[in-house]
């Protein structure tokens, strides 16, 4: 039986004025045998715990509220940013720590603390599906007109659904045609043989991007209208995209040149949520 401190402290009173110990038991309601087992004890006060030393120092406290406040990240993004970033990323903000791994509650508690926690939109939960293997399933999408420095652009993504290995990540300085899209693709296509491509109904996949996926035996398949789930992968991946790199080029626009660089991370550094691991490590 445990007892409560303030009980301990009276059984050790009642002990030290020589107080037999039927009649302690008797008192507090217990047995001998509690008794005789706290008396062996000989921890009827309780000790002081040793304090644990924490892991928010200054340095990671620093660049947690850097994080959140350069980017406007929530505490996923914050956890794999203190774990790794991009080389531009550490050149362009100075004194942020790498190599931490701590929990959401914990970051979440930092920014409470700094009352810069919560979210500043509501998202809609997505029903999940996933394909069975890598090039299985290709999601395709265009995202655009991005305005940056007055100049508009468009990115031309592609996720595999499996994997979430990021195959194409393209900036574009006008809307791309069909066939410069598949143009895009056509090395990848002829490295990994993708057996589907999903996209939406956009201008660029119709019939003639029908016709050049079944050129090279590539089934094209097509999101139902005004249902996101269909590619909650690829709105997901842009989403990333926008959140990590293209919005944040208005802030450091000599990063425009990082794209590639910014993809190589995202495949072989970026822990993955969605899949508990990098995206190159299902992928290859």
């Amino acid at each position: 039986m445990r007892l409560q401190v303030e009980v301990r402290r009276l059984v050790k009173e009642a002990i030290e004025r020589g107080i037999k110990i039927c009649r302690i038991a008797e008192v507090f309601g217990i047995t001998r045998k509690t008794v005789y087992k706290w008396l062996r004890r000989k921890r009827l006060t309780d000790r002081k715990r040793k304090s644990k030393k924490s892991k928010i120092t200054l340095a990671v406290e620093y660049s947690i509220l850097a994080l959140r406040n350069f980017f406007k990240w929530g505490t996923a993004r914050i956890q794999q940013g203190l774990r790794s970033l991009p080389r531009f990323v550490l050149d362009s903000i100075e004194g942020l720590v790498q190599g931490i791994k701590l929990s959401r509650t914990t970051l979440n508690n930092v920014l409470k603390k700094h009352k810069l926690n919560g979210y500043q939109n509501t998202t809609k939960t997505w029903k999940f599906f996933r394909a069975k293997r890598a090039n299985e399933l290709w999601q395709l999408d265009i995202k655009g007109p991005f305005v940056l420095q007055n100049k508009k652009y468009w990115f031309v993504v592609c996720v595999d659904d499996y994997s979430r290995y990021l195959l194409l990540n393209t900036c574009l300085d006008h809307a791309p045609s069909t066939q410069e899209v598949f143009d895009l693709l056509k090395t990848l296509v002829e490295k990994h043989h993708p057996e589907k491509i999903l996209s939406d109904n956009g201008s660029q996949f119709r019939d003639e991007w029908k016709l050049l996926c079944k050129e090279h035996n590539i089934e094209p398949l097509f999101a139902h209208p005004y249902y996101p789930q269909d590619k909650g992968k690829i709105e997901r991946t842009i989403q990333n995209v926008a959140k990590e790199f293209i919005e944040l080029l208005k802030k450091f626009p000599d990063w425009f040149d990082k794209i590639d660089e910014y993809t190589c991370w995202y495949n072989h550094k970026r822990f993955h949520r969605g899949v508990q691991c990098t995206p190159s490590e299902l992928f290859t």
